[in-house]
């Protein structure tokens, strides 16, 4: 994936997120909002539709309990019913008895207007009450025995028996209504006295006054039988269920009717769309926003680097280019491409230097090579010579011959260019060995080589130049001096070892020494394969050897005093036996 579609869902993932989360969190919370508010209003709607209804039952139950009140007046109804239950009586008493009852009735009938009639049907056949709404009445041969309402409010004992909004039949100048009926008892004897029959207009149970969620909630009573005898039903436009309603109910006061009350949330959810839409199309505005946004910062940001990577990815031959672009700005991309550029310079700075130290290790090995090949026509003559001499019985020839031979041996042996400093001595030793017989012994050689120190490795050769210079340049060939001493001291800890080569000779000059110690810390420089100077032999030859293969930091270090002495020190890594390798080191 590229760094720029990276950034980009990054950008996207910080920014669009957030809003579907706060988004997510509003619709959450606003829906709950909406929810509790119409909860707790439906709450009060419900108390208050319980309230009016049980009001109302309250007042069905008032005119009742006064039909059934008994009192030793004369006027007592209790004691005017108790005629019709034999055929003691007559038109006189129906007359008299509706008269008292009338008024009785009218106070009702006046007081609540959604009654249109009370009546009392007598065991005996006569009707008492009054009738008032469209000037209702019983019609007059109108026998009640055989009909439901009548048995099943029998039935009930004295309990209430509700009749559904119908025409009743039986009433003249009837229309849809709702009926109370109860059956009538002497208190003492418990003697059945008659039916008292309430007839209401549908609007008993009107609750539309409670009711402020005309368009989205139900008010509804029921009786026993599940028959609505009010409800606003038909004002909803869905059907309510309690999957898409808030549904409540409760027993009201008189047996067998419920109260149910029902919020529609489809409905609701519509009052309340515009709000929640919104909320959804200003979520979806900074969003396209933010994605924008999220565009264009990323592909600023990764701009420069795509054109760095280009940059790269476009060589001249094997060669990298530089690019003028960004320089100049002091950001982090600024600071990229000068650093860039700063790095292929570098580069090409160090090729150019490691080519020229190939070459010169190259220069190096070719003149290796060459006194290889004149070492190997040496060593045979004088292994020619070495002969003669034991067959002539001369020693010193022998010897010579036998040392310089050894020396040759050990110059063109190519298994390594690491050696033992214990093979190193021996060459050193050999050389020795020539030197006291053309000499005649004037010098000695001293050696401070702790034992464990014979083991270690040295790159090949670097002892018995020096030597041969401390005996030539030092001793003046025996004249200025008498000892050569080799001197090793290892620093595990750091790695290190020093081996000193010193003399008892003329030493140097002050000039002498910066003159020469300056001659080393020049770079080697390659100028022509197979060039041969005299600064490419000696102290020089050796340091810039020892320089190659170790790396900076390591070589010769030379002191010297006019009339005492010179000391060359050789600094090199710590290797150990078996090490044929070494990486090029950091600089000590």
């Amino acid at each position: 994936m590229k760094l720029r579609n990276k950034f980009l869902i990054i950008f996207l993932f910080i920014s669009i997120i957030p809003v579907i989360i706060i988004t997510a969190f509003t619709y959450d919370r606003y829906t709950r909002l909406v929810e509790s508010q119409t909860s707790q209003m439906a709450d009060n709607i419900f108390e208050k539709a319980e309230v009016e209804a049980n009001a109302t039952i309250a007042n069905i139950k008032h005119i009742s309990e006064i039909f059934n009140f008994y009192s030793e007046q004369e006027n007592s109804i209790i004691e005017d019913l108790k005629k019709y239950t034999s055929n003691h009586y007559t038109s006189y008493d129906i007359l008299q008895s509706n008269q008292n009852i009338s008024y009785i009735c009218k106070n009702f009938i006046f007081s609540f207007d959604y009654i249109n009639g009370i009546f009392i049907f007598t065991p005996d056949g006569p009707v008492l009450g009054y009738g008032y709404g469209n000037g209702i009445s019983i019609h007059p041969s109108y026998l009640p025995n055989n009909d439901k309402w009548y048995q099943e409010t029998l039935a009930l004992k004295g309990g209430y028996y509700i009749n559904g909004i119908s025409e009743k039949d039986f009433i003249l100048n009837t229309s849809p209504s709702i009926s109370f009926s109860q059956a009538l008892y002497d208190v003492y004897t418990h003697e059945f006295l008659g039916v008292l029959f309430i007839d209401c207009n549908p609007e008993v149970f009107d609750l539309s006054n409670v009711n402020t969620l005309p368009d989205i909630a139900m008010l509804a009573v029921e009786n026993q039988f599940g028959h609505i005898l009010y409800s606003n039903v038909n004002s909803l436009k869905t059907e309510l269920t309690p999957k898409n309603a808030h549904v409540q109910s409760t027993s009201l006061d008189m047996e067998g009717l419920r109260l149910i009350f029902a919020v529609n949330y489809n409905d609701l959810y519509k009052d309340f769309q515009f709000t929640r839409t919104m909320i959804l199309a200003i979520a979806i505005i900074c969003s396209l926003v933010f994605f924008i946004i999220s565009v264009f910062l990323s592909h600023s940001i990764t701009r420069p680097i795509t054109h760095l990577s280009r940059k790269m990815a476009m060589r001249i031959g094997q060669n990298l280019e530089t690019t003028p672009k960004y320089l100049e700005r002091t950001d982090e991309i600024g600071i990229l491409y000068n650093e860039y550029n700063r790095m292929l310079e570098t580069q090409q700075k160090y090729i150019e230097n490691e080519l020229q130290s190939k070459l010169i290790t190259l220069d190096s090995q070719m003149k290796s090579l060459e006194a290889q090949i004149n070492s190997h026509f040496l060593f045979n003559t004088l292994e020619s010579i070495n002969s003669i001499a034991e067959l002539e019985e001369v020693e010193s020839i022998a010897t010579m011959s036998l040392a310089l031979g050894n020396m040759f041996r050990y110059s063109i042996k190519t298994q390594s260019e690491l050696v033992t400093i214990s093979d190193e001595l021996k060459h050193v030793n050999d050389y020795i060995a020539i030197q006291k017989i053309r000499f005649e012994g004037r010098f000695e050689l001293i050696l401070n080589i702790p034992p464990e120190a014979y083991s270690l490795k040295v790159l090949k050769l670097i002892l018995q130049p020096i030597v041969e210079n401390a005996f030539y340049h030092g001793l003046k060939y025996c004249t200025c001096g008498s000892c050569i001493t080799i001197s090793l001291i290892s620093e595990r800890e750091n790695k290190l070892i020093y081996i000193d080569i010193s003399d008892d000779g003329v030493g140097m000059t002050e000039e002498q020494l910066v003159k020469l110690q300056n001659r080393l810390r020049e770079k080697a420089e390659f100028t022509e394969l197979g060039h041969r100077n005299k600064q490419s032999i000696g102290l020089s030859n050796i340091h810039t050897r020892i320089s190659l293969y170790y790396g900076e930091g390591y070589g010769l270090q030379i002191k010297s005093m006019e009339g005492i002495g010179t000391t060359v020190r050789i600094k090199l890594p710590l290797l150990q036996t078996g090490k044929e390798h070494v990486d090029i080191c950091t600089p000590m």
